[in-house]
């Protein structure tokens, strides 16, 4: 197997060559095995190669784990260097600016003396005092900039996003509570037993509302004929067309739950997509 040449390589620090089997076997054992009919391209010659030389099984593969090992202890001690020393120069670092950014500070430091990429300006982002994020190194002012209204964009973008879908939930939670009383029919316990009330609908015996897990097709005919729903292009789903969008915005102005000012907001540029009129069509 090519797994024993390996385990050769491994523990000698030699080729698998017929020479080096000599060197280190003797060319009487070797020739002894050729005598056999065993020859240094057969799996079988390393096999006893190996036998002789007390060579391990596992040779090969204690080998390539202390590579892997050496290798992660290089870079564990590199990136304890490059800790070491972003902190020296962090300690050293000497103000230049500070700018406003969508209500957070972005502070330009510039360090004593350049890291090993030529890098010697940092930028602090800080919202309300609190310290969020201290970029990595860069060659000027204008790049540390950068890099700190960079995490300031995508920081505000997210925390958008994240507020968005839970006001979305909080906001289609109370709209399907009324879908689902609306669209619901009382249910009742017909078999229960005593009180005089078997097989009759009453207090005693109402459970709840039943109501099924799927969309009222019926509503969503009227709602394409009242032309506030069409196929959208790829013919594979409904779309809310200009109009419904609008309709659906002027009920949602008229509802106080929790929720809806924040998606509205977010979402007020659809009144410019729904006002807008293509000028060929004017």
């Amino acid at each position: 197997m090519e797994i024993d040449k390996k385990n050769f390589e491994a523990f000698t620090g030699l080729p698998p060559l017929k020479k080096n089997a000599i060197q280190l076997c003797g060319k009487e054992f070797v020739d002894s095995l050729r005598n056999q009919g065993i020859y240094t391209q057969d799996d079988e010659f390393w096999i006893e190669v190996n036998k002789k030389l007390n060579i391990p099984a596992n040779a090969y593969a204690i080998q390539h784990a202390n590579f892997k090992a050496e290798k992660e202890r290089k870079r564990e001690a590199e990136v304890a260097r490059d800790k070491a020393e972003r902190e020296r120069l962090l300690a050293n670092k000497e103000k230049i600016v500070t700018k406003n950014r969508k209500g957070w500070t972005i502070t330009i430091f510039e360090l004593p003396y350049s890291d090993k990429y030529g890098k010697k300006f940092i930028a602090e982002c800080r919202k309300e005092g609190e310290l969020q994020k201290t970029t990595s190194f860069a060659r000027d002012a204008n790049e540390a900039y950068t890099l700190g209204a960079k995490f300031v964009d995508d920081f505000q973008r997210i925390q958008g996003q994240i507020q968005e879908a839970k006001a979305k939930e909080k906001l289609l939670k109370n709209l399907y509570l009324i879908l689902i009383y609306l669209s619901g029919e009382d249910e009742h316990n017909l078999y229960l037993q005593g009180y005089g009330y078997k097989h009759k609908m009453s207090k005693e015996n109402f459970l709840g509302l039943s109501f099924w897990q799927e969309l009222d097709l019926n509503i969503i005919s009227e709602l394409k004929l009242d032309r506030f729903l069409e196929m959208s292009k790829t013919k594979k789903a409904l779309l809310m067309n200009k109009k419904g969008m609008k309709q659906a915005r002027e009920l949602l102005k008229k509802i106080n739950f929790d929720g809806v000012e924040t998606i509205l907001k977010r979402r007020e540029y659809h009144e410019e997509y729904i006002n807008y009129q293509d000028p060929e069509n004017l």
